[in-house]
């Protein structure tokens, strides 16, 4: 009897559950050895491949493809060298933060140094009017009324005269050379500190990171406003995100903007940081024209989805900025308000200016601008794959989508210049990167699952699979970072100078009186660095278009000192189809006319002086 209940028992109840054999987990990809001292060695051996394949370039080495032409292969293999190296830390269960730290300084060296150390002098004749800004109000202690529009935001150039005089340095042209690569750090340090603050401080951080230095190719990181501007815009963009807004802009959750979340950190924290964005504001509205208003853009964009905490911050941000254009930028717009206004909801001219009027030239040049292009358009398909993702996930991604996308409003109200394009990616690049980092990042994981919203438990790959995982990224990343480099020079044969044109220029200041004229061909001299105000400096492009019968056009002008460079030889060439020697021919006419002789004459770089003055019937053509 009790033997049968035994057997009815264990029929009911089945078998003893006895726990089953689990499968040993495999071996983590973690590469030990490489992680101990492959991986430093790695970025020291780039280091070494980039200083090794150094060597100088002049603008006259350069054709219309630009300075990439004229790099080694040893130097261009330190890219995917120091690549490799971050992308197998990456991988690394506990990536190393001091060495990924250090790898991206290299980063920024290798990517944003390039062209100063190979280049004689600071490119960008942009730059070099600066130094002429900065020197006029040093020495004036003002600005200069209805000289230019730059003068009506003069914080920038106010500033380093005050620091100028104060160290007792007149002169602020050494800061031009390797102005770009120290900005471009400062700038790398403010996106580090904001995707932190949007993202956990982990390998999508360093991923979004990296793509900002592999994918910043707008060379508006020059010794300007903007570029100062636009670390200070950093800096109160990562300072809001981690004090004044909750939940984070990626936080997990459907319900999250049901109500307010109070941001981490004290209220004293809260009221010191908002005093500290104020400040940086302030120095922002008297700087620059845009930055201000992308900044109170952002936050307004922050405010509307529930995540600012002090609502009041945008509408000051903007009040600021408002209040110093009515006011002091009325020099700028009085008379001319039709010019600032009359650009509102013209979509196509802004289109047309910044893109279609920009595809001119020969077809190298024409070849660096579709590279350009194709470079935003990664970041941008990048970006849409990691917004999918977010929401795959149910993050919300919207928040950032939007911050990334909210840039490209600029184009409806102005054109500005036709840079509006550009500006628009560099003010969406901060946001745009996290986005590109989740789907870069999900390229690394150890099963596709990360593209579906519900993933199937599936044991991790073999080690040898996740090596593989790294071939497509790092060829990601290369071609990324190799085509910075290539659309970041691609001016260089006109944009570069070299120590001859800074001498024929400081010739020309030596030898001009007050009130006379010196003039280019074209714009792309370091003209405008000295005696702003005091003699007349500008260019024949001005009124002379496509520089048809230029010689013509410098007798109608006469200016009292001529500048004829390799630059401006290279620039005609490329944008205008001109023929190769053509300053050579015009340096020819000019002599032979018995109006101009050449009174310098170095490394190509010569001055052409007026002979005979100007007869009272003569006017000068302005």
């Amino acid at each position: 009897m009790s033997l049968r209940l035994a057997v009815a028992t264990a029929t009911l109840t089945g078998p003893t559950d006895t726990p089953s054999p689990v499968e040993p987990p495999r071996r983590q990809f973690q590469f030990p050895v490489l992680r101990d001292w492959a991986v430093p060695a790695s970025a020291g051996a780039a280091l070494v491949l980039w200083c090794v394949g150094l060597r100088p370039v002049t603008p006259g080495q350069l054709g219309s493809v630009g300075l990439v032409t004229a790099l080694s292969p040893v130097l261009l293999a330190s890219y995917p060298v120091l690549l490799a190296a971050v992308l197998i830390e990456l991988t690394a269960p506990r990536p190393r933060q001091r060495l990924l730290a250090a790898c991206t300084a290299l980063g920024v060296l290798l990517v944003y140094g390039l062209q100063p150390a190979s280049e004689q002098t600071a490119r960008l004749s942009a730059a070099w009017l600066h130094v002429g800004f900065i020197r006029y109000i040093a020495d004036h202690g003002q600005v200069l009324p209805a000289f230019d529009a730059r003068f009506s935001w003069p914080g920038f150039f106010s500033l380093f005269a005050l620091v100028s005089r104060a160290a007792g340095v007149p002169d602020v042209t050494p800061l031009l050379q390797w102005a770009p690569t120290v900005l471009a750090g400062l700038a790398t340090l403010g996106i580090r500190a904001l995707v932190s603050n949007v993202l956990d401080p982990g390998r999508t951080a360093w991923i979004a990171t990296w793509l900002f230095v592999l994918t910043e190719w707008t060379e508006q990181d020059y010794f300007s406003p903007q570029a100062t501007t636009y670390v200070l815009m950093l800096a109160a963009l990562a300072l809001t995100l981690r004090y004044l807004v909750a939940p984070r802009l990626a936080a997990v959750g459907p319900g999250v903007l049901r109500g307010r979340v109070v941001p981490s950190g004290t209220p004293g924290q809260r009221l010191a940081v908002q005093g500290a964005v104020l400040l940086l504001a302030l120095a922002l509205a008297p700087s620059h024209q845009l930055t201000p208003y992308v900044l109170g853009g952002l936050l307004l964009i922050m405010l509307l989805a529930r995540r600012l905490w002090a609502g009041w911050l945008p509408w000051l941000v903007l009040l600021l900025a408002l209040g110093w254009f009515s006011l002091g930028a009325k020099d700028f717009w009085q008379g001319q308000l039709q010019m600032v206004i009359g650009g509102f909801g013209d979509v196509s001219a802004s289109f047309n200016q910044g893109v279609s009027g920009r595809f001119v030239g020969d077809a190298g040049r024409q070849l660096i601008l579709l590279v350009r292009v194709g470079l935003a358009g990664a970041v941008g398909a990048l970006a849409l794959a990691g917004g999918w993702l977010l929401r795959c996930q149910r993050r919300l991604g919207w928040v950032l989508g939007l911050l990334a996308a909210a840039p490209f409003g600029l184009i409806a109200l102005q054109s500005y210049g036709g840079e509006v394009f550009l500006r628009c990616y560099l003010f969406s690049l901060p946001f745009a990167v996290i986005l590109a980092a989740v789907a870069v990042e999900a390229l690394l994981r150890p099963s596709p699952d990360a593209w579906v919203l519900r993933p199937s438990p599936k044991l991790p790959p073999s080690p040898r699979r996740r090596a593989l995982r790294l071939i497509p990224v790092l060829a990601l990343l290369t071609g990324l970072g190799l085509g910075t480099v290539m659309a970041r020079g691609g001016n260089d044969a006109y944009t570069s100078f070299g120590r001859a044109d800074v001498a024929a220029v400081d010739y020309a200041y030596q030898h001009a009186r007050t009130g006379q004229h010196i003039e280019a061909v074209t714009s792309d001299v370091p003209l405008s660095s000295a005696r702003v105000g005091e003699v007349g400096q500008s260019t024949l492009e001005t009124f002379c278009p496509g520089l048809v019968h230029v010689s013509q056009c410098v007798l109608d002008t006469h200016p009292d000192f001529l500048l004829v460079t390799p630059s401006q030889e290279n620039d005609g060439r490329i944008y205008y189809d001109l023929p190769a020697g053509w300053t050579s021919a015009l340096v020819t006419e000019l002599t032979a006319s018995g109006r101009y002789r050449v009174v310098f004459d170095q490394d190509g770089s010569q001055v052409l002086a007026r002979v005979v003055p100007p007869t009272p019937n003569e006017p000068r053509k302005e």
